[in-house]
């Protein structure tokens, strides 16, 4: 005897793989911006971020908190605005954080910016976060969605899949091999520590 899926299960099926794929999708952006804007300044191409794959998970995660949890203050952009602005920098510092803590090596420093602490974020940062959080409820949020639900369920499962088992293998060989080198990391002095 088979069982039929009922229409709320489809409903949240969708939405679960919705939900990963706009992870994905701002992991991509982040990339792209991120080497974009290294190429911009130095001329040359660098793959940015801990994992070797074209994904900052930072930007996924951060991307995905503001599409889950500000969806529901789309009328007050002022609360998108400032939300935006404590979530990231909050995961901004805690990654940055962890990163020197565990790996010894940082990512990126804000220490020459103004407003920064401990060079983990700093006012650009934060405020750029803020603008990130409105151009993704407004805008990106709305498109992304309207792409991800034309896709049939069954392939876009399978596209979910791939990308989190390409995702995972990444995580795990990048856990004992960072991506590291000139343009991407920064070792810390033992004062910095």
């Amino acid at each position: 005897m088979t069982t039929q899926k009922t229409p709320e299960n489809h409903s949240s099926e969708n939405a679960f793989c919705n939900y990963i794929l706009i992870f994905f999708a701002c992991a991509l952006i982040g990339w792209i911006w991120e080497v974009c804007l290294y190429f911009y300044m130095t001329g040359g191409f660098v793959n940015r971020g801990v994992l070797h794959g074209p994904w900052l998970p930072i930007y996924g995660f951060g991307g995905l908190g503001i599409a889950l949890l500000l969806q529901h203050f789309k009328k007050h952009p002022l609360v998108v605005f400032f939300a935006a602005v404590i979530g990231c920098g909050v995961l901004e510092y805690c990654t940055g954080w962890y990163l020197e803590t565990f790996k010894h090596l940082k990512w990126w420093d804000y220490s020459g910016n103004f407003l920064n602490l401990h060079g983990r974020i700093c006012l650009g940062s934060v405020t750029a976060f803020g603008l990130c959080g409105l151009a993704m409820t407004y805008v990106l949020y709305p498109i992304l969605i309207n792409t991800f639900d034309k896709l049939k369920l069954r392939p876009k499962k399978i596209l979910c899949f791939a990308l989190v088992l390409f995702f995972l293998a990444d995580f795990i060989y990048s856990s004992d091999v960072p991506n590291v080198g000139e343009g991407i990391t920064n070792e810390i002095s033992q004062a910095q520590q």
